[in-house]
């Protein structure tokens, strides 16, 4: 998959998790003002949603669960809880 972790809708799974992990992503997203929203949680596997200020996904990445992503998400769906 040319595009690395970025799934774009209807493609499968990517092989390997975001440079820098899921939470480095998910807090580059937030800082540049955008929002993020979880779509799919399985027990390994999150797949995650990034939405511009205005509303519009513009992006899925998805990841490995792992104990520092448990963390950050501490429970929230989306970004603005």
């Amino acid at each position: 998959m040319s595009q690395g972790y970025a799934a774009r809708e209807g493609h499968s799974r990517p092989e390997t998790g975001p440079p820098g992990g899921l939470v480095s992503v998910l807090e580059r997203w937030e800082a540049s003002g955008g929002h993020w929203e979880v779509l799919v949680q399985r027990e390994e596997w999150i797949e995650v949603a990034l939405v511009s200020c205005d509303g519009e996904q513009m992006s899925r990445v998805s990841s490995p669960r792992t104990s520092v992503l448990r963390s950050y998400l501490d429970g929230r769906t989306v970004s603005t809880d």
